[in-house]
């Protein structure tokens, strides 16, 4: 049976990597990679596996091992990872939110290794990955002359790990919250990628995109970011993902809104749990790696069937 290695000391990482090993899907963790050397030695005396300092030193993969990458969400960052990680016998499931939607010269390259080395490369995740872009498109797939897919989240951040309640802001001043915005330690990676996955989905122009992030305030403290992403196709064709993420925020909730014959509405009361989740869908990405053929693959480009051959 394959084996796992976790690239990236983080929470999503261990937390799927444990979920792969309990569900059967991998048989054990093989390695660890993270420059950190106490995340790394902490995840090392948990799993038991050996540590490295870089992928650069890890030995070539056995048939079937599988390389889970969640350390950053810049693609520029990760894909020469991913690259080599393939070329040592990889199959590799990300995280990594830029890579969901790639520039052209980096989907290139990771599209080539991965068919040169005839391995598989697979984002996933929750935003962009799951509920901002691949179930919208589903429900769109379900209607006539859509012309707006409208997708809310609003995100109860005192149930989330610190990590995302940092990104939300909470805590800061007006000004701190800018600067971070601006340095990018503040705000949702990969809401405009979901805005363009689902147009490139309906068959729509996706190079009219708009973005803002506001703080959300109240009693003069910030307790949260406000993210508005639209992207308008044409004047009557548009998607909308709105994502509130804040302290204690009432009624947490996903709503997916599909305009078109017939219109389409759906809810997730108390909102699809973003870790958890994200967990999920890693744990059914490395199952999915063996029955794929080699080359790389954005969230809505995974076909909706388990256990089928090509």
């Amino acid at each position: 049976m394959a084996q796992l290695v976790i690239v990236g000391a983080g929470p999503i990482g261990t937390w799927a990597a444990e979920a792969a090993v309990k569900d059967g899907v991998v048989d054990s963790i093989r390695a660890v990679v993270d420059p950190d050397e106490k995340a790394r030695r902490e995840l090392v005396a948990a799993t038991g596996a050996p540590g490295y300092a870089s992928t650069v030193q890890l030995p070539h993969a056995a048939d079937g091992d599988v390389a889970l990458v969640a350390f950053a969400s810049s693609a520029e960052r990760v894909a020469p990872e991913v690259i080599r990680l393939v070329s040592a016998g990889y199959d590799v499931v990300t995280t990594c939110e830029g890579l969901a939607w790639a520039p052209r010269h980096l989907w290139d390259a990771l599209h080539t290794s991965a068919r040169s080395n005839a391995r598989t490369i697979i984002v996933t995740g929750t935003t962009p990955g799951f509920i901002t872009d691949r179930i919208p498109l589903a429900l769109a797939t379900a209607s006539r002359n859509v012309t707006r897919v409208t997708v809310r989240r609003h995100m109860d951040t005192s149930t989330l790990r610190p990590s995302l309640v940092a990104k939300s802001g909470r805590g800061l001043t007006t000004d701190e919250f800018h600067a971070q915005l601006r340095a990018g330690r503040v705000g949702v990676a990969g809401i405009e990628a979901s805005a363009k996955i689902i147009a490139r989905g309906l068959e729509w122009s996706h190079k009219d995109v708009v973005s803002t992030v506001e703080p959300i305030v109240e009693d003069g403290q910030i307790l949260g970011a406000h993210h508005l992403t639209k992207l308008s196709a044409s004047p009557d064709r548009s998607i909308l993902i709105e994502v509130k993420m804040a302290w204690q925020l009432a009624m947490p909730t996903d709503t997916i809104d599909i305009e078109g014959s017939p219109p389409i509405n759906v809810s997730f009361a108390g909102g699809y749990p973003t870790d958890e989740g994200t967990a999920a869908q890693v744990v059914g990405a490395i199952r999915r790696c063996a029955t794929l053929r080699p080359g790389f693959y954005r969230p809505t480009d995974l076909p909706l069937r388990f256990g089928v051959e090509w």
